[in-house]
């Protein structure tokens, strides 16, 4: 974990240090669907349907709190990348401690409104009255690591600015085994429920937190974390917020559309509130990933951009769209092949399992669209043209996806009409994205200099 594993990714080959870095990502992205995977998969084998359904209730609503500030750590990674490009160490630091301080503040006052006003959300979101009572417990004990999950995006989102993507991934490692021995321990021996599980992720979220900023105080860091620097810099922090703040807005209505899709969903009854929560668990296998593509090309874009190496962006970002494709392309085609087996490990209601298929079966084969938006909205907020790509995620995963929920829950009221808003937003909102990257990126290409480009 010293400083040696951070990575300059403005000269040199572009797809080794690329691969190198996207790598670690992909697997910290698969250890940290343990936070959320161990919890359902326990729930979903150990405690039934209604506990399913009411952990699955819940998770809308924690993803909403979490969006705001997950943006706002975007905007420390771009505001970090773009000086470690331009050679700015102590603008990079400032970016760190100022996110912290605000994140940290700005967490404990959203954990405590989050827990006032619980009940009172779940019920706007028509949760199913059997499954209101654990949805309330967990995500109350749920909230109460928010703090401590801010605190480690911040941190993580500074390693990956300096292009270390390695110790994320370690820790997300040890902290995803944790959270897996707490799960069994607060179910199995000692029983408490959905709180028990709760409980578990607040354990292994507050582990990271301590190893993330262990990691940042180590000598030799091109960032260091230290209690005393922790202070607002007013310029630093307008330039995070500025791109941060579109990234947490952008993953706010985001969760607001799929807020909308668990509404309509759970007017289907509990069957089919669990059956969403199982699919959203699968489709993680395949989300997640993508959004370690999403991270590394912001990282890639940032520096590049901090330098002013825009050709070289430009030739990382189609690099990364065809690699995250493919990648997608094939762990959603493992899924469709081996479906009642993967959806199996999460619940063994038959019922809930063959509903979450159908969902499947609509999204999964489209999937591969969605690298083509995240990277290329990525690589765009790196450049700093977070507002823009806000506006594109409004228009089509917002505003056109409930309208289309209106529509077709209205003329077909099924699962799969539900389910088919997806990739149609996907594609529009892909094209959108791509589009404005090709203006910007050919405007940028001549106005700055270039280095030489290595691709291999």
């Amino acid at each position: 974990m010293s400083g040696k594993e951070s990575m300059v990714m403005t000269e040199g080959k572009i797809v080794k240090p690329l691969l190198l870095f996207i790598l670690p990502m992909i697997g910290s992205s698969i250890f940290q669907q343990l936070y959320n995977t161990a919890d359902f998969f326990f729930v979903g084998n150990l405690l039934g349907k209604t506990s399913a359904a009411a952990v699955g209730a819940s998770s809308t609503l924690i993803t909403c709190i979490i969006g705001l500030f997950s943006g706002i750590s975007v905007g420390t990674s771009v505001a970090a990348a773009q000086a470690v490009g331009s050679k700015m160490p102590a603008r990079a630091d400032a970016a760190l401690h100022s996110s912290i301080l605000f994140g940290l503040v700005g967490g404990g006052v959203l954990t405590l409104a989050g827990i006032l006003a619980a009940p009172g959300i779940l019920n706007l979101l028509n949760t199913p009255a059997s499954a209101m009572p654990e949805a309330v417990v967990y995500i109350r004990i749920y909230l109460l690591s928010l703090p401590m999950l801010i605190f480690y995006n911040m941190c993580a989102g500074a390693l990956r600015a300096c292009g270390d993507s390695r110790t994320p991934f370690r820790i997300l490692v040890v902290c995803g085994f944790v959270n897996v021995a707490a799960d069994l321990l607060l179910l199995r021996v000692i029983p408490l429920g959905v709180a028990g599980v709760a409980i578990a992720t607040t354990i292994s979220q507050g582990l990271s937190a301590v190893l993330a900023a262990a990691s940042l105080r180590r000598e030799g860091r091109p960032v260091r974390l230290a209690a005393k620097k922790l202070r607002m810099d007013g310029a630093v922090m307008r330039q995070i917020l500025y791109i941060g703040l579109p990234s947490g807005i952008q993953s706010i209505i985001i969760t607001f559309s799929n807020v909308m899709v668990q509404y309509y969903i759970n007017g289907f009854g509990e069957t089919a509130v669990a059956a969403f929560a199982t699919y959203y668990k699968v489709e993680n296998f395949v989300y997640l990933p993508i959004m370690a593509f999403g991270q590394a090309i912001t990282t890639f874009s940032g520096q590049n951009a901090g330098a002013g190496y825009f050709r070289r962006v430009r030739r990382g970002t189609v690099l990364t769209v065809l690699l995250g494709a493919g990648v997608t392309f094939c762990i959603a085609g493992l899924i469709l092949l081996f479906p009642d087996t993967v959806f199996g490990w999460f619940i063994k209601d038959r019922d809930v399992v063959k509903d979450a298929l159908k969902i499947a079966f609509v999204s999964f084969p489209f999937y591969w669209i969605y690298p083509i938006m995240e990277v290329a909205g990525g690589s765009l907020r790196g450049m700093g043209y977070s507002v823009s790509s806000m506006t594109i995620i409004i228009l089509n995963l917002c505003v056109v996806r409930v309208s289309l929920l209106a529509v077709f829950s209205a003329r077909f009221h099924t699962l799969r009409a539900i389910a088919s808003v997806y990739p149609v937003t996907w594609a529009l909102a892909a094209v959108c994205f791509v589009v404005l990257f090709l203006v910007v990126i050919r405007k940028k290409c001549g106005e700055v200099r270039k280095p030489a480009e290595v691709i291999f």
